[in-house]
């Protein structure tokens, strides 16, 4: 019952982000990048790009990433509830400042220099939080990959630091 309400809302309340996701993820799924359930929302292991992200209830994983590495599921899953808590707003509340403070080169190079946690700033820590509260431990194994790559990280708890996206 759960999983249907968290669905319900996805897909009316989050319709905008969930309609980009689901772009997003038919693409890659044509491209044969195995696929995932995870508490009602889909996720993906994009082999072509790196980096995370969610975009309502669908979650982009990082190509190394593995059910072993709980801890970024957990963060990903943290957007998913984003997207449920902000609804229409996800995009410019959520989604513009995770990706700007992602890629723009001059924040990178600023977390670089003064060694600023990825993690600290709104909506990271934020997504982080969320993740923490209500991502399970049980994770699945991608469908379509044969034998996983070293894991990420570790447990639930405070994600590895993103890679470099540049």
């Amino acid at each position: 019952m759960k999983r249907l309400l968290y669905l319900l809302c996805q897909w009316t309340w989050g319709l905008p982000q969930n309609l980009v996701g689901l772009v997003i993820y038919l693409y890659y799924r044509a491209r044969g990048c195995p696929s995932f359930r995870y508490q009602g929302a889909f996720g993906l292991v994009w082999t072509q790009r790196s980096g995370s992200m969610s975009m309502g209830s669908f979650l982009f994983m990082h190509p190394s990433w593995t059910p072993a590495d709980r801890a970024l599921l957990a963060h990903e899953y943290g957007h998913t509830i984003q997207s449920l808590i902000f609804g229409p707003l996800y995009l410019l509340t959520v989604g513009l400042p995770s990706v700007i403070w992602a890629g723009a080169p001059a924040l990178k190079r600023r977390r670089r220099e003064r060694h600023i946690d990825y993690y600290s700033v709104y909506p990271e820590r934020s997504a982080t939080r969320l993740g923490r509260r209500f991502a399970q431990k049980a994770v699945p194994m991608p469908k379509g990959r044969k034998k996983p790559p070293a894991p990420v990280g570790a447990a639930i708890g405070r994600p590895p630091e993103a890679p470099d996206r540049s």
